[in-house]
């Protein structure tokens, strides 16, 4: 599922549909009414170009349909759930059948899933069972599934591995699922934030293995700022790899940055430096780093705001 991104502006192209509306998770844990009523007005904003799918877990799609008012369309990306929980194929398969109940609602599209198996859990078998069950009720038109791996002060199993298996998987997968990883870039728990390092290793291994990627966590402000990550950083890393204009050895350069001077967001370019990138680069790009999910819409357009990149 490629994101296809404006080519006019480097800005449009950076940060068009970047940010998934993850307010049903903490730490803003709002209830479903209020979420989507607060996601329903950042898409009459005048930013609602940077607004992607509405985050929802796969134990709470009868609440959604519950709560959900009027026909307005409404894009999803649901979280199997029950795999934080021990999955194996038989939990998410039951995820995708709760799912079948809301996908068919006027107006609402399931276009994406995200899972976080346990520790290790994830083996060809277990990815071919679920992806299996995904093109079987997906047998035609665009749909994702992104896999997040174990982190705890380092990753359960090395990038290179399990991204290799997603990458087996996509060249085994039919044309309109895309599968592809995520990463968590913080969280309340000591150890769940990435070391730079080891977030440059996954960009890198992404990279090398031609694998899309999304994050999620920590990532409200545009630029680094103590031991929290800026969303700028990582996409702008991201970008500049898969566009030739950034060795690999370099990204953890980018992470680290915390001056916002370094980093140029206008309809000319993208920058970083003295790496610059022009709009179509940015959108080819956009392709393999495609979005992040944020329990905060509003704060990381207001922090571009303050910075100058949006007027």
């Amino acid at each position: 599922m490629a994101t296809a991104v404006s080519t006019d502006s480097a800005k449009r192209a950076l940060l068009d549909r970047l940010i998934d509306d993850a307010a049903l998770f903490p730490p803003a844990s709002l209830a479903m009414l209020p979420a989507l009523r607060a996601h329903a007005r950042h898409k009459e904003s005048a930013y609602w170009w940077i607004g992607g799918r509405f985050v929802v877990p796969a134990s709470r799609v009868d609440e959604f349909a519950a709560t959900r008012k009027g026909r307005d369309p409404i894009d999803l990306t649901v979280v199997l759930d029950a795999g934080a929980l021990g999955a194996r194929g038989d939990t998410v398969r039951a995820d995708l059948e709760r799912v079948e109940r809301i996908r068919h609602l006027d107006g609402v599209t399931v276009s994406s899933f995200e899972a976080r198996l346990p520790r290790l859990a994830l083996d060809d078998a277990a990815l071919q069972r679920i992806v299996a069950d995904i093109v079987e009720r997906y047998p035609t038109g665009d749909v994702a599934f992104w896999y997040e791996s174990s982190y705890d002060a380092g990753w359960a199993v090395p990038p290179e591995d399990w991204l290799a298996m997603l990458a087996a998987a996509r060249g085994a997968a039919p044309a309109n699922l895309t599968i592809g990883a995520k990463v968590r870039c913080g969280g309340p728990a000591p150890g769940a934030t990435p070391s730079i390092g080891d977030l440059a290793a996954f960009i890198a291994a992404a990279h090398a293995r031609d694998v899309p990627w999304k994050a999620t966590a920590g990532l409200h402000h545009p630029v680094r700022a103590q031991h929290t990550y800026g969303f700028l950083n990582v996409f702008i890393a991201g970008a500049a790899l898969h566009a030739g204009a950034l060795a690999a050895g370099r990204i953890a350069e980018v992470l680290a940055e915390t001056d916002p001077r370094a980093f140029v967001v206008d309809p000319a370019h993208v920058a970083w430096c003295d790496v610059r990138l022009e709009a179509e680069q940015v959108a080819a790009a956009r392709e393999r780093c495609v979005s992040f999910g944020s329990c905060s819409f509003d704060e990381p357009v207001n922090d571009l705001r303050e910075l100058g990149m949006l007027s």
